[in-house]
């Protein structure tokens, strides 16, 4: 299987079990999660397949960082879309974050920094920011 299309899977599984781990799966969750996966090129049968576990998914992360931040800037998008984050969501986040390669106290400080904006969001301009600032 062609390596990129192996991390867009292993993203849309991060996003869907980001999406039930509060045990509660939104209409809008479900959207944005749809809405990522078309722009990725994976097709809605793959998504409900991915959802179903008939595609064994290994977690793969882009080489760059700048790639990897952009996923992670759709995880962070994706606990603040119902305006309810909690606190599975925020580990969820964190521990994947670290497992991407991501620096800890970096993110530590994007989802301090979302759960304060009243909508929830961080552009990702800020973010890059953000985990620049942690860089050596």
């Amino acid at each position: 299987m062609d390596p990129n299309f192996q991390e867009k899977l292993s993203h849309i599984n991060d996003l869907i079990k980001l999406s039930k781990v509060d045990g509660k799966e939104s209409h809008m969750e479900l959207n944005f999660i749809n809405s990522v996966a078309a722009r990725l090129g994976i097709e809605k049968n793959d998504v409900a397949k991915i959802k179903r576990g008939e595609i064994k998914i290994t977690l793969s992360t882009p080489k760059k960082e700048s790639k990897v931040i952009e996923q992670f800037h759709r995880l962070i998008l994706l606990i603040g879309i119902d305006k309810l984050i909690y606190k599975e969501e925020v580990s969820f986040c964190v521990e994947l974050g670290v497992r991407m390669g991501l620096n800890y106290n970096a993110i530590a400080e994007v989802l301090k920094k979302t759960i304060r904006n009243p909508a929830y969001i961080m552009h990702l301009d800020e973010m890059e920011q953000i985990f620049k600032k942690y860089t050596n």
